[in-house]
């Protein structure tokens, strides 16, 4: 079953979804795509999470959103005629193991003239991601960094599934102090010194690459009030 609203389709809709495309698979720090690239292809993420970034100056890398399975990435590639295919304008980068239904502009135009109902899924899911930035931008103005870290690691919790009873919870993917450094829009040794201090705190506790959240109400608090 295709993730995100794609998951919704009925299953022979999704299959026709998924023969009118090709999969794609990245390693981690595997670029999908370059800014220069021609937006031709529209990337329907299945697997692993995917850091869409610009270069500012000094090179800087610039993290514009991280994607979870069911996104959509190289919307443009909907835009326009096929003449007027504009560049991606920024790198996607695979932040671990992932996997992509690639469709081409023919592909994806036959497919939506024959089956109408994945129109409509790709309309829900580029309006959840746009509500998504909308979000990201928000707690980029209103939020503290601890604050955005803890609705990260709430966020990230969510992909695992129920919390367990016992109250804790491991990140089973490899989830380093720069990927949250992307994630909420600060730096690795903010975020360092932060995970120091949620793990003071019994939030969390931090093993070998791996990331075991032990308090569930306590990050809810500190999403709602930043860390003094």
């Amino acid at each position: 079953m295709l993730p995100g609203a794609f998951g919704a389709l009925p299953a022979e809709t999704q299959a026709h979804l998924l023969s009118a495309g090709r999969l794609g698979r990245w390693g981690r720090a595997d670029l999908l795509f370059h800014p220069e690239d021609p937006a031709e292809t529209l990337y329907i993420l299945t697997r692993g999470a995917v850091r869409l970034y610009r270069l500012g100056s000094g090179a800087r890398e610039v993290t514009l959103d991280v994607h979870g399975p069911g996104a959509l990435l190289g919307a443009s590639a909907l835009l326009g005629q096929p003449q007027e295919a504009r560049p991606y304008g920024m790198y996607a980068e695979a932040m671990d193991d992932a996997e992509a239904l690639l469709l081409g502009r023919a592909s994806l135009g036959r497919l939506l003239q024959a089956h109408p109902a994945v129109g409509v899924a790709l309309t829900e899911q580029m309006t959840q991601q746009t509500r998504g930035v909308q979000e990201r931008l928000s707690g980029l103005v209103f939020l503290e960094v601890s604050q955005r870290l803890a609705l990260a690691l709430l966020g990230l919790a969510e992909r695992e599934g129920p919390w367990p009873d016992d109250g804790s919870l491991a990140l089973r993917d490899r989830v380093s102090h720069q990927d949250l450094a992307h994630l909420v829009g600060s730096t690795r040794e903010t975020i360092t010194k932060l995970l120091g201090d949620f793990r003071t705190r019994g939030l969390l506790d931090l093993g070998y690459r791996r990331i075991i959240l032990t308090d569930r109400a306590g990050l809810q608090h500190a999403v709602r009030e930043p860390l003094r």
